[in-house]
């Protein structure tokens, strides 16, 4: 009888566990309590699971879930607001703001999401965030996706940063955001209003920032980027952690990147990463998968058959 009472509970148990894990990753949006905060995450596509963070310092995950889809024929992804990002709550403490509470809030919602190991994505400073994770949880991933990712500042990338801003001289754009690049424009500018003279600078062709805005409201918070910038968020300068990370990596950098650019960065991660990859998109800036859409999906899907990834229908 009690053996009987035994297989019952444990089906009752397991067939729970399948149900919870069904409903945290049924399509659409999610609220979860983790580690002191509200965190919103959405969840698209069919394969294994793939977490893509915001880039931390304020954008929500609009620009991404709604410009990414081509890659949900492989990833069941959950697209997620970084703490007091888009729709994510975050407390007004910013000590934790630190990378720290960031990867802490990517390896809770792993778990919460009953995954042993998952495919992480990341764009930007939200590529930041997916090296640094890999540096100390590579055995909880399957694998890395970096776009345009920032893995440090020291002399090379200063030297490379101030090369990508001067290229753009000329441009009607260039005298304005120059001086803010240079610190001459001491302005206390919101982010939403910096980004407006900044924005073309981050792209190969700014005619592309028309399809950019077509993504929708990247509903940048300020208190994210003021939190963030007083906490020093991924400021951790990473190269020399970079080989711990024993998955396979994709590293994805537009060769007109002037934020997170070829040299400094993207070349300097694929050569500290034994397993990783580097994919150079032609013709393209930060963004290169809005700028080169064919260019960009058609190498990264070789890239994941070469992972023994299949598109699901």
């Amino acid at each position: 009888m009690r053996k009987i009472v035994f297989i019952q509970t444990l089906f009752i148990l397991c067939f729970s566990t399948l149900a919870i894990g069904q409903k945290v990753l049924s399509p659409g949006d999610h609220f979860v309590n983790l580690n002191g905060i509200k965190l919103h995450y959405y969840v698209s596509g069919k394969g294994p699971v793939c977490l893509v963070p915001t880039p931390g310092w304020g954008p929500s995950i609009n620009y991404l879930k709604n410009s990414l889809t081509p890659l949900e024929k492989y990833f069941t992804i959950v697209y997620y607001d970084t703490r007091v990002s888009g729709k994510s709550t975050g407390p007004a403490e910013v000590s934790k703001y630190t990378s720290a509470y960031f990867m802490n809030d990517m390896d809770s919602l792993r778990a919460y999401l009953n995954q042993p190991k998952v495919w992480i994505l990341g764009h930007s400073m939200g590529g930041f965030q997916v090296l640094n994770y890999g540096i100390h949880h590579s055995n909880r991933l399957n694998g890395i996706i970096a776009l345009s990712p920032l893995a440090g500042r020291d002399s090379l990338y200063e030297a490379e940063f101030t090369k990508m801003v001067m290229k753009r001289k000329g441009q009607p754009f260039f005298e304005k955001g120059s001086k803010i690049f240079m610190g001459k424009d001491t302005t206390r500018y919101g982010t939403t209003e910096l980004m407006q003279y900044i924005m073309p600078f981050y792209f190969h062709d700014v005619n592309k920032i028309a399809d950019f805005e077509k993504l929708g409201n990247p509903e940048i918070n300020d208190k994210a980027a003021e939190y963030t910038d007083a906490a020093m968020f991924g400021t951790e300068y990473l190269f020399p952690e970079l080989p711990k990370i024993k998955v396979p990596t994709l590293v994805i950098v537009g060769d007109d990147d002037f934020v997170c650019d070829k040299i400094s960065q993207a070349d300097r991660i694929h050569k500290q990463i034994p397993s990783s990859d580097e994919i150079v998109i032609k013709d393209a800036g930060h963004f290169s998968w809005v700028e080169q859409p064919t260019q960009f999906f058609e190498e990264t899907v070789k890239w994941l058959k070469k992972q023994k990834l299949t598109a699901q229908k």
